[in-house]
């Protein structure tokens, strides 16, 4: 079994400053998390805590239906996880087939799927990392199940599946969807699928509250699907009490605070362009467009791994070394799209360390 103890994330600041030994005030442009947070969440937080004297309900009725209410779908058709990470291990021990994985992507679903011994079948995504529907025909028999990140990480671009949702489902294979940062795209309901869950049971969504709401540490995820035997398998494994009560409790607000949700994708539509812009004006460097929160940068100058380092030691900013993602070399970086003053931040140190 291939190494699976290096889990080649971005976030690995901790890391970072031991080795360097540098001070803790690092501006971390590897992680992609909102900047912004929902209104009163100190107080929803400290709700949760007295509900924390007792177990929260081992079936999750209410967070279950405040989702439902939030995606406008049957509360019956979603099982919770303690973040996305819980779900994506979760179904992978309810697969029984081979397994398609659309690269580069996130690492974690080859992980889970080596864990549980499912084979693997490496495809990729064409060119500026678009879907290629006749590279994936033509591979069709290869394969039980296909998972596909929208927004993609790393690249951020987000895509219209719907051609390829009713491929899979004419040859009968079902398609997991990774939605983690559906909700940055300003017009996501025009992409995500989760409209389509009734009609297709060939589909499972993976989503998380977290990073759209910038509460990484509380850690809720969930799965949909109308697929029953899906849904039953995973209850049937699934852990108790792995959502914890402050997670439980926010969703009875966050979803519905409507203004701070318009606010969050407007600010990331005008920031993404500022940012992609700026980016673009440096030379030796390529900014691919991106439908999210964060950014792929490829070095025409320099390699990943230098410039890693470079602005971690002398600009006290840390960035996602992407090298490591599978049909990516040390010529690629990702970072974060964050509040104003400190994308500015960043680009004048790219801008400096470029030589330009």
């Amino acid at each position: 079994m291939k190494d699976l103890v290096n889990l080649g994330h971005g976030a690995d600041i901790d890391q970072m400053i031991i080795k360097y030994n540098k001070s803790e005030n690092i501006l971390d442009f590897s992680s992609n998390i909102n900047p912004y947070k929902p209104k009163n969440i100190e107080e929803y937080v400290l709700e949760g805590l007295k509900n924390s004297i007792k177990y929260p309900d081992i079936e999750y009725l209410n967070l279950r239906k405040n989702i439902s209410s939030y995606l406008n779908l049957n509360y019956e058709y979603i099982v919770p996880g303690n973040g996305a990470s819980e779900i994506i291990y979760m179904v992978m021990k309810v697969l029984d087939g081979r397994l398609a994985i659309l690269n580069p992507t996130f690492s974690e679903y080859e992980r889970a799927a080596v864990i549980n011994n499912i084979d693997i079948l490496d495809l990729y995504l064409g060119e500026d990392f678009k879907v290629d529907i006749e590279s994936i025909e033509k591979n069709i028999d290869k394969f039980d199940f296909l998972f596909v990140c929208n927004p993609n990480n790393p690249s951020g671009n987000v895509q219209d599946l719907l051609k390829l949702l009713e491929l899979l489902q004419k040859h009968e294979k079902i398609m997991i969807v990774d939605e983690t940062f559906m909700e940055f795209v300003n017009n996501s309901d025009e992409y995500s699928l989760v409209k389509y869950v009734n009609e297709y049971s060939n589909l499972f969504i993976i989503k998380a509250v977290t990073k759209f709401f910038g509460l990484p540490g509380v850690r809720l995820g969930y799965g949909i699907t109308s697929n029953k035997d899906i849904i039953h398998n995973m209850w049937s494994i699934k852990e108790p009490w792995t959502v914890n009560s402050f997670a439980e409790n926010i969703c009875k607000y966050i979803f519905k605070d409507i203004e701070y949700i318009r606010k969050t994708k407007d600010y990331f539509e005008e920031e993404i362009n500022y940012m992609l812009k700026e980016l673009n004006n440096i030379d030796n460097i390529k900014s691919f467009n991106t439908n999210t929160n964060f950014i792929l940068i490829k070095l025409e100058k320099y390699d990943s791994h230098y410039i890693k380092e470079k602005l971690f030691i002398n600009k006290g900013i840390l960035i996602r070394d992407a090298s490591n993602f599978k049909g990516l070399d040390e010529k690629y970086i990702r970072v974060a799209v964050k509040k104003r003053e400190e994308n500015e931040r960043l680009i004048t140190a790219l801008r400096e360390i470029m030589g330009v």
